[in-house]
């Protein structure tokens, strides 16, 4: 929390370091083009967070949504462990699989991504992670529920390492050629947002009603983030 507080103060307070250190050749031959054009390039985070609030406020939803969903596993897989009875060695080990089995899948992920689309890794992939939120929220007072735990949680890393590094491509996709970083932080702020929200969701929820209740909201958070997903991704990405 102190950390994010201070990296908060140091985008909001410190000169932009292009202001300081001066702007590459290329981002600089990019203003003078969209200068002569009479369109000068957004600069600011704000002012990008306005200029391309359409984007933004739906295929960029979206994306947070996919983000929040991914953020998810770290919290509530830990803790659910916890819940059921696991100990720490067994709970150790069930998510460092999970984690090789996400890690060997980066490969196949990008492949997907580019042979059939963005649309066909990012919409499956919210969808593997809310389901198996769901499946979670319903498993956790049955007889095998550690059983259910390790399917789900590897489960959990097949859907997430079949949408890796979906989220930049598709900022990259959306980006300006000519000065892709101001919309490149935009995008990157609000997925980290949508990231950085689960955690308190998690808790919150938690605390008023029970961990499957928080574990079945943020499954319905991912439903209707693959929904907007499957809406937004043909419209806006060059490869649908």
């Amino acid at each position: 929390m102190v950390c994010c507080a201070l990296a908060a103060l140091t985008l909001l307070l410190l000169p932009d370091p292009a202001s300081s250190f001066g702007a590459s050749r290329q981002v600089r031959l990019a203003h003078a083009e969209a200068d002569d054009a009479g369109d000068a390039p957004v600069q600011g985070l704000f002012r990008t967070l306005r200029a391309r609030r359409q984007v933004l406020l739906t295929l960029g939803l979206g994306a947070a949504m996919l983000a929040a969903l991914r953020a998810s596993r770290n919290v509530i897989l830990p803790l659910w462990a916890i819940s059921i009875g696991l100990d720490s060695t067994s709970t150790a080990l069930i998510i460092g699989v999970a984690a090789g089995i996400d890690v060997a899948l980066f490969y196949a992920g990008g492949w997907i991504m580019d042979r059939f689309g963005r649309l066909w890794t990012a919409v499956p992939s919210a969808v593997g992670l809310a389901v198996a939120h769901l499946a979670l929220s319903l498993t956790h007072d049955l007889d095998a529920r550690v059983g259910w735990f390790i399917g789900i949680a590897m489960f959990m890393a097949l859907a997430n390492g079949i949408g890796a590094g979906i989220l930049m491509t598709l900022g990259a996709d959306l980006a300006d050629r000519r000065n892709p970083a101001p919309f490149l932080g935009a995008w990157r702020f609000q997925t980290d947002a949508g990231g950085a929200s689960v955690p308190l969701i998690i808790a919150g929820v938690t605390a008023a009603a029970s961990l499957p209740v928080a574990a079945a909201v943020v499954a319905v958070v991912g439903l209707v983030g693959a929904g907007v997903l499957r809406v937004f991704v043909p419209r806006y990405s060059s490869r649908r």
